[in-house]
Protein backbone atom coordinates (compact mmCIF):
# COMPACT_ATOMS: atom_id res chain seq x y z
CA UNK A 1 0.00 0.00 0.00
CA UNK A 2 1.00 3.65 -0.76
CA UNK A 3 2.64 5.32 2.57
CA UNK A 4 2.78 9.44 2.07
CA UNK A 5 6.15 10.26 3.32
CA UNK A 6 5.48 14.25 2.98
CA UNK A 7 2.85 16.40 3.59
CA UNK A 8 2.51 16.80 -0.34
CA UNK A 9 1.97 12.96 -0.72
CA UNK A 10 -0.52 12.91 2.26
CA UNK A 11 -2.92 15.75 0.79
CA UNK A 12 -2.66 13.55 -2.55
CA UNK A 13 -3.81 10.65 -0.48
CA UNK A 14 -6.66 12.12 1.13
CA UNK A 15 -7.99 14.19 -1.92
CA UNK A 16 -7.36 10.80 -3.76
CA UNK A 17 -9.97 9.11 -2.15
CA UNK A 18 -12.44 11.81 -1.55
CA UNK A 19 -12.50 11.73 -5.63
CA UNK A 20 -12.20 8.03 -5.39
CA UNK A 21 -15.27 7.36 -3.36
CA UNK A 22 -17.41 10.65 -5.12
CA UNK A 23 -16.72 8.83 -8.59
CA UNK A 24 -17.73 5.12 -7.53
CA UNK A 25 -21.10 7.20 -5.81
CA UNK A 26 -21.99 8.63 -8.84
CA UNK A 27 -21.28 5.88 -11.21
CA UNK A 28 -23.46 3.68 -8.50
CA UNK A 29 -26.33 6.20 -8.53
CA UNK A 30 -26.38 6.37 -12.35
CA UNK A 31 -26.36 1.95 -12.53
CA UNK A 32 -29.65 2.64 -10.11
CA UNK A 33 -31.52 4.76 -12.22
CA UNK A 34 -30.64 2.91 -15.04
CA UNK A 35 -31.47 -0.39 -13.65
CA UNK A 36 -35.20 1.30 -12.67
CA UNK A 37 -35.73 2.56 -16.09
CA UNK A 38 -34.81 -0.64 -17.71
CA UNK A 39 -36.79 -2.85 -15.26
CA UNK A 40 -39.91 -0.78 -15.60
CA UNK A 41 -40.14 1.33 -18.89
CA UNK A 42 -43.91 1.49 -19.50
CA UNK A 43 -44.36 2.94 -15.40
CA UNK A 44 -41.20 5.18 -15.89
CA UNK A 45 -43.70 6.75 -19.16
CA UNK A 46 -46.45 6.96 -17.42
CA UNK A 47 -44.52 8.89 -14.30
CA UNK A 48 -43.55 11.51 -17.38
CA UNK A 49 -46.91 11.90 -18.37
CA UNK A 50 -48.67 15.10 -16.81
CA UNK A 51 -52.10 14.94 -15.50
CA UNK A 52 -55.10 15.71 -17.76
CA UNK A 53 -56.61 18.89 -17.04
CA UNK A 54 -59.91 18.20 -14.94
CA UNK A 55 -62.37 20.81 -17.07
CA UNK A 56 -63.73 17.79 -18.78
CA UNK A 57 -63.58 15.18 -15.72
CA UNK A 58 -67.47 15.03 -15.87
CA UNK A 59 -70.12 14.26 -18.05
CA UNK A 60 -72.49 16.59 -19.11
CA UNK A 61 -76.25 16.33 -20.24
CA UNK A 62 -77.76 15.70 -23.79
CA UNK A 63 -80.90 17.70 -24.86
CA UNK A 64 -83.22 16.05 -27.26
CA UNK A 65 -87.00 16.33 -27.32
CA UNK A 66 -89.88 15.62 -29.48
CA UNK A 67 -93.25 17.57 -30.75
CA UNK A 68 -96.56 17.01 -32.32
CA UNK A 69 -98.29 19.16 -33.86
CA UNK A 70 -101.54 19.82 -34.16
CA UNK A 71 -102.93 23.38 -36.34
CA UNK A 72 -101.00 26.01 -34.27
CA UNK A 73 -100.45 24.22 -31.03
CA UNK A 74 -97.65 22.40 -30.27
CA UNK A 75 -96.86 20.33 -27.84
CA UNK A 76 -93.05 19.41 -26.55
CA UNK A 77 -92.01 15.83 -24.76
CA UNK A 78 -88.32 16.43 -23.34
CA UNK A 79 -86.30 13.30 -24.11
CA UNK A 80 -83.12 14.78 -22.38
CA UNK A 81 -80.04 12.29 -20.99
CA UNK A 82 -78.09 13.60 -18.00
CA UNK A 83 -74.59 13.26 -17.66
CA UNK A 84 -73.38 12.92 -14.32
CA UNK A 85 -75.66 14.92 -12.41
CA UNK A 86 -79.47 14.91 -12.93
CA UNK A 87 -80.80 17.87 -15.37
CA UNK A 88 -81.86 20.82 -12.76
CA UNK A 89 -82.97 23.31 -15.46
CA UNK A 90 -84.95 22.99 -18.59
CA UNK A 91 -85.16 26.23 -20.77
CA UNK A 92 -87.77 26.55 -24.16
CA UNK A 93 -87.23 28.58 -27.36
CA UNK A 94 -90.46 29.14 -29.26
CA UNK A 95 -88.52 31.17 -31.79
CA UNK A 96 -91.80 33.77 -31.46
CA UNK A 97 -90.42 35.69 -28.61
CA UNK A 98 -91.94 33.41 -25.91
CA UNK A 99 -90.48 31.41 -23.37
CA UNK A 100 -90.97 28.56 -20.96
CA UNK A 101 -89.10 26.74 -18.27
CA UNK A 102 -91.22 23.66 -17.79
CA UNK A 103 -89.69 19.88 -18.64
CA UNK A 104 -92.88 19.39 -21.38
CA UNK A 105 -94.33 22.36 -22.22
CA UNK A 106 -97.30 23.42 -24.77
CA UNK A 107 -97.39 26.39 -26.76
CA UNK A 108 -99.89 27.85 -28.90
CA UNK A 109 -98.36 30.30 -32.30
CA UNK A 110 -100.59 33.34 -32.46
CA UNK A 111 -99.89 33.38 -36.16
CA UNK A 112 -98.66 30.56 -39.03
CA UNK A 113 -94.58 29.59 -37.27
CA UNK A 114 -91.98 28.42 -39.57
CA UNK A 115 -88.78 28.44 -37.74
CA UNK A 116 -86.79 26.82 -35.08
CA UNK A 117 -87.89 26.06 -31.26
CA UNK A 118 -84.39 25.53 -29.03
CA UNK A 119 -84.33 23.51 -25.90
CA UNK A 120 -80.94 24.37 -23.37
CA UNK A 121 -80.70 21.98 -20.64
CA UNK A 122 -78.96 22.75 -17.49
CA UNK A 123 -77.56 20.13 -14.74
CA UNK A 124 -76.32 20.11 -11.05
CA UNK A 125 -72.74 20.43 -12.15
CA UNK A 126 -72.95 23.37 -14.00
CA UNK A 127 -72.86 21.76 -17.57
CA UNK A 128 -75.18 22.69 -20.37
CA UNK A 129 -76.60 21.50 -23.34
CA UNK A 130 -79.04 22.17 -26.14
CA UNK A 131 -81.04 20.79 -29.08
CA UNK A 132 -82.93 22.56 -32.11
CA UNK A 133 -86.52 21.64 -34.02
CA UNK A 134 -87.88 22.64 -37.21
CA UNK A 135 -91.24 23.46 -36.64
CA UNK A 136 -94.40 24.18 -38.82
CA UNK A 137 -97.15 25.06 -37.43
CA UNK A 138 -100.41 26.18 -39.36
CA UNK A 139 -104.38 25.89 -39.45
CA UNK A 140 -104.49 22.44 -39.96
CA UNK A 141 -101.53 21.06 -39.11
CA UNK A 142 -100.88 17.41 -38.12
CA UNK A 143 -97.42 16.06 -37.33
CA UNK A 144 -94.64 15.21 -35.24
CA UNK A 145 -90.91 15.51 -35.10
CA UNK A 146 -87.75 15.06 -33.67
CA UNK A 147 -85.14 17.81 -32.35
CA UNK A 148 -81.43 17.69 -33.46
CA UNK A 149 -78.27 18.66 -31.92
CA UNK A 150 -77.54 22.57 -32.05
CA UNK A 151 -74.77 23.26 -34.24
CA UNK A 152 -73.80 26.20 -31.50
CA UNK A 153 -73.71 23.88 -28.90
CA UNK A 154 -71.66 21.31 -30.87
CA UNK A 155 -69.33 23.62 -31.48
CA UNK A 156 -68.76 24.76 -28.01
CA UNK A 157 -68.31 20.94 -27.02
CA UNK A 158 -65.48 20.92 -29.48
CA UNK A 159 -62.71 19.84 -27.58
CA UNK A 160 -59.17 20.34 -29.68
CA UNK A 161 -57.01 19.89 -26.29
CA UNK A 162 -58.25 17.08 -25.64
CA UNK A 163 -57.95 15.67 -29.07
CA UNK A 164 -54.35 16.49 -29.21
CA UNK A 165 -53.69 15.67 -25.33
CA UNK A 166 -52.02 12.19 -25.72
CA UNK A 167 -50.19 13.34 -28.51
CA UNK A 168 -48.94 15.99 -26.28
CA UNK A 169 -48.44 13.84 -23.42
CA UNK A 170 -46.59 11.14 -25.62
CA UNK A 171 -44.19 13.38 -26.63
CA UNK A 172 -43.81 14.48 -23.30
CA UNK A 173 -42.86 11.22 -22.24
CA UNK A 174 -40.43 10.72 -24.78
CA UNK A 175 -38.32 14.15 -24.67
CA UNK A 176 -38.23 13.10 -20.81
CA UNK A 177 -36.47 9.82 -21.83
CA UNK A 178 -33.72 11.65 -23.76
CA UNK A 179 -33.55 13.87 -21.35
CA UNK A 180 -32.70 11.30 -18.93
CA UNK A 181 -30.78 8.89 -21.07
CA UNK A 182 -28.31 12.08 -21.73
CA UNK A 183 -28.43 12.64 -18.06
CA UNK A 184 -27.28 9.19 -17.54
CA UNK A 185 -24.62 9.15 -19.93
CA UNK A 186 -22.92 12.38 -18.91
CA UNK A 187 -23.37 11.53 -15.26
CA UNK A 188 -21.51 8.02 -16.10
CA UNK A 189 -18.33 10.43 -18.04
CA UNK A 190 -17.45 12.42 -15.13
CA UNK A 191 -18.18 9.44 -12.24
CA UNK A 192 -15.92 8.01 -14.32
CA UNK A 193 -13.57 10.93 -15.06
CA UNK A 194 -13.67 11.48 -11.09
CA UNK A 195 -13.17 8.18 -10.24
CA UNK A 196 -10.07 7.73 -12.74
CA UNK A 197 -8.48 11.15 -10.78
CA UNK A 198 -8.78 9.57 -8.14
CA UNK A 199 -7.19 6.22 -8.01
CA UNK A 200 -4.31 8.71 -9.89
CA UNK A 201 -3.81 10.25 -7.01
CA UNK A 202 -3.82 7.02 -4.18
CA UNK A 203 -1.99 4.55 -6.45
CA UNK A 204 1.63 3.39 -5.74
CA UNK A 205 4.10 4.85 -7.61
CA UNK A 206 7.62 3.42 -8.88
CA UNK A 207 10.78 5.04 -7.72
CA UNK A 208 11.90 6.75 -10.70
CA UNK A 209 16.00 7.43 -10.68
CA UNK A 210 17.30 10.43 -13.13
CA UNK A 211 20.91 9.59 -14.87
CA UNK A 212 22.20 12.65 -16.24
CA UNK A 213 25.23 10.88 -18.84
CA UNK A 214 27.94 13.61 -20.18
CA UNK A 215 29.63 12.60 -23.35
CA UNK A 216 33.18 12.65 -23.41
CA UNK A 217 35.38 13.00 -26.07
CA UNK A 218 36.96 9.63 -27.26
CA UNK A 219 40.23 8.95 -29.59
CA UNK A 220 39.98 5.92 -31.58
CA UNK A 221 43.26 4.33 -33.13
CA UNK A 222 43.41 3.95 -37.12
CA UNK A 223 43.41 0.23 -37.38
CA UNK A 224 45.75 -0.74 -40.45
CA UNK A 225 45.51 -4.08 -43.11
CA UNK A 226 48.67 -6.34 -41.86
CA UNK A 227 50.35 -7.44 -45.36
CA UNK A 228 48.97 -10.43 -45.88
CA UNK A 229 45.55 -9.12 -45.92
CA UNK A 230 46.54 -7.14 -49.11
CA UNK A 231 48.67 -9.63 -50.90
CA UNK A 232 44.96 -11.65 -50.19
CA UNK A 233 43.36 -9.21 -52.27
CA UNK A 234 46.40 -8.40 -54.54
CA UNK A 235 45.73 -4.25 -53.96
CA UNK A 236 49.14 -2.59 -53.79
CA UNK A 237 50.73 -1.79 -50.24
CA UNK A 238 49.83 0.99 -48.74
CA UNK A 239 52.58 3.88 -48.34
CA UNK A 240 54.66 3.58 -45.30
Amino acid sequence: MFRPENRRETLSLIFGIALLLAGVGLLLTGFALAFGIASNPSGYIQSQIPPSAQQNATQGPRASFTFTITGLSVVFADGSRQGDAPIVSWDWEFGDGSRSNQQNPQHVYATNFTGFVRLIVGDGNGKASSAVGSVQAFPGADSQGNSTVDPGDLAGNIDLGGAFRPLVDLLVAVSAMIATFFMLLIMWLVGASITKAGWNLIRPRPETIRIRIKPKHLEAEPVLPDAMAVAATGLPPPPP
